[in-house]
């Protein structure tokens, strides 16, 4: 896809596998975009994760990449090829390190394949990881070094339709939404155990916030997976002024969910990140992670919330064998303080 003047004209992104880790780079995909204005820019992603870049100005096309790469997928691994090289991207960018994807590139005819050092099969291009402690957008911008760019916006935005707002307003009035109050939600959900907030405290936090503010609803959102929790969290606060939306959401749907709130207060999780990147003000409540590294980079006000413990953290496992006591060393009233400010509009500054 390079014309014939030698400029740009196709460009592949393999993008990562996670919710937050994928809006984490909608900072380079705009950087890709300013930088090639005539490139068609391309994400190769997970099915169960594409419709995050339906909406996204700087993305042209999406195509679902195989996710998993063993003997079994190959089949599929091989039809992926195909359709990428029949594309003939001048170039293609990998967030993380991967020889899998790296050859399948190679396989492709793709010529300039710029990547972080490590994993280097069949890199054209290598980038140092940034060192220290920074943010995991920052880390994925810094690939865009390879192009001259040595400093560029590391906040994230995402973008609605009209329809998803639309939709959001159709699955919060089923779910029991009043329509004429003042929304927060509460996401108690997270693919780690160890990062979760405790239930109780959830249940604590919404009944404060409700007993403070009588113009306020609370929607607690959630994946499939989380519904029970979420289910569980909006029984124990008793109220009609408090339901579930967990499972009913499609992502751009929850992105206008969040979009309609006045603030959403979740741990270290993609739907803080998604809540965060819509402008929404966000509480974000941190343990086994790094705020340092993956906190909210939206363009809202966005508070983070942790404490210190005897404890090694950041510590970044996925179970914790010390009974998450870096979660469960802040209580309700700390984040309602913050949540407090936030609704009766004491704090104006990011």
């Amino acid at each position: 896809m390079r014309d014939d003047t030698g400029k740009i004209s196709g460009i592949l992104v393999f993008e990562l596998n996670w919710l937050g880790d994928i809006i984490f780079s909608f900072p380079l995909l705009r950087v890709l975009s300013k930088s090639f204005p005539e490139a068609r820019i391309t994400c190769a992603v997970v099915k169960r994760y594409a419709e995050l870049l339906e909406r996204n100005p700087w993305v042209h096309s999406v195509v679902v990449v195989p996710e998993r790469m063993g003997i079994l997928s190959l089949p599929r691994i091989v039809g992926f090829v195909r359709r990428i090289r029949k594309e003939n991207y001048d170039m293609c960018f990998f967030l993380k390190p991967s020889r899998t994807k790296g050859m399948m590139a190679a396989a492709a005819g793709i010529p300039v394949r710029i990547g972080h050092s490590g994993k280097k099969a069949s890199l054209t291009m290598s980038v140092e990881v940034p060192s220290g402690t920074a943010h995991r957008a920052d880390q994925i911008l810094a690939l865009a070094g390879a192009l001259g760019v040595e400093k560029a916006d590391g906040t994230y935005e995402y973008f609605l339709s009209p329809g998803d707002r639309s939709e959001a307003d159709r699955i919060l009035t089923r779910a029991g939404s009043a329509g004429n109050l003042r929304r927060v939600a509460l996401n108690p959900g997270g693919n780690w155990a160890a990062k979760r907030w405790p239930e109780e405290r959830f249940v604590e936090l919404g009944s404060m916030i409700l007993d403070a503010f009588n113009d306020v609803e609370i929607v607690v959102t959630g994946s499939p997976a989380d519904r029970c929790l979420a289910n569980s969290v909006a029984g124990r606060i008793g109220t009609e002024r408090c339901f579930s939306a967990a499972g009913k959401t499609g992502m751009n749907s929850l992105a206008a969910v969040f979009a309609g709130c006045v603030l959403a207060v979740s741990a270290d999780s993609g739907p803080l990140h998604l809540a965060s990147a819509v402008g929404v003000p966000t509480i974000g409540i941190f343990g086994p992670t790094s705020p340092e590294i993956t906190g909210q980079r939206g363009r809202g006000m966005n508070v983070v919330i942790r404490k210190p413990v005897d404890c090694h953290v950041p510590c970044y496992v996925e179970t914790c064998d010390k009974e998450n006591v870096c979660m469960k060393a802040i209580e309700a009233r700390d984040v309602f303080k913050a949540a407090a400010k936030i609704l009766s509009g004491e704090n104006k500054s990011k």
